[in-house]
């Protein structure tokens, strides 16, 4: 289905697969299009897992991409794969399960995120242009695709929504945040996440875990702004949104090596990178949370929708007909 405005001459059509319900996901991509909805449409794929749809749309989107210059999949695996067959040129924004290979808790996921993967795979040989989220993703990308054009773009965040509040200092308790839509992510890893903390409490006895799952978007800066400091245990990550907007809040966070964070945390003293053990990220938190406080919102302030959105508008340029 295509969002469009048969009055309006627009020549970029964005490809997706995020329905438009509370955890349907895609919550970067739709705060995006509020501010290029003049200058985009929208094509929803629905029920890529079924074979009659996953034709139906290739057929589709090869008709009504013709009325376009540029298609741009706002994801890999499915919707990458289906966009590159279209005849306009090409964009693939790889968000990082699209790109990594996640751990898959049984046979049939394993089979998904395989399958995932080569699709993934194949639209980048035929795409014309691919944006990654970070630098780190970029250069596994250049290593396995030399040849392939891409741009660095951090999805963006809206930073004015993200200040921090006067601290009570009443509050006896520290506590510690852990932010995911699911605890059964395998990706996640809130197992690892619990060891951490239990480690912690051996020296610290004030300091609880405290898990964000599904808070309402207009309610996640009051949340954060209770807690002390964000753990991040993931596997993988393409440039995590719930670090940028604690960092927006002036509070640090202690993660596995994923992205492009230990570049952030080497400019600070209270984040910390560590390894997957338990213990060193115990041990990390207890650091955090008894660091000096610092500033920490200028780390993120090039993150702006405005900067995001320019930096696309050079890729999209490129590609403009005289």
């Amino acid at each position: 289905m295509t969002e469009k405005n048969p009055n309006d001459d627009r020549r970029i059509l964005w490809t997706h697969n995020f329905p438009k319900i509370p955890g349907g996901g895609g919550v970067w991509m739709y705060n995006q299009y509020e501010f290029v909805k003049d200058k985009v449409d929208l094509y929803y794929m629905n029920d890529l897992r079924n074979p009659i749809w996953f034709i139906l749309h290739l057929f589709r989107l090869r008709r009504i991409s013709k009325k376009y210059e540029i298609v741009h999949a706002q994801y890999g695996s499915a919707v990458g794969f289906l966009t590159s067959f279209v005849k306009a040129i090409r964009i693939v924004s790889l968000k990082g399960s699209d790109w990594y290979k996640a751990p898959g808790r049984s046979i049939f996921d394993r089979l998904r995120i395989f399958l995932g993967s080569a699709l993934t795979k194949f639209a980048l040989l035929r795409s014309n242009h691919v944006i990654v989220m970070s630098d780190a993703m970029r250069s596994m990308v250049v290593k396995k695709f030399p040849e392939t054009r891409i741009t660095t773009i951090v999805d963006p965040i809206d930073i004015e929504n993200f200040v921090a509040t006067p601290e009570n200092r009443q509050r006896p308790v520290k506590r510690v945040l852990f932010a995911s839509s699911t605890l059964h992510n395998p990706t996640k890893r809130f197992s690892l996440a619990k060891k951490a903390v239990s480690h912690l409490q051996k020296r610290m006895e004030n300091v609880e875990l405290v898990v964000m799952t599904k808070v309402p978007y207009d309610k996640v800066s009051e949340f954060m702004n209770a807690t002390d400091v964000l753990l991040l245990t993931s596997t993988h990550e393409g440039w995590p949104n719930v670090v940028k907007e604690m960092l927006a809040l002036d509070k640090p966070f202690v993660s596995t090596d994923v992205s492009d964070l230990a570049a952030v945390a080497s400019k600070t003293n209270s984040c910390y990178v560590c390894t997957d053990d338990f213990k060193e990220l115990g041990d990390a938190l207890f650091k955090s949370l008894n660091a000096p406080k610092e500033d920490l919102r200028y780390l993120v302030e090039s993150y702006s929708m405005e900067s995001a959105l320019s930096t696309l508008y050079k890729v999209y340029d490129q590609y403009s007909r005289p």
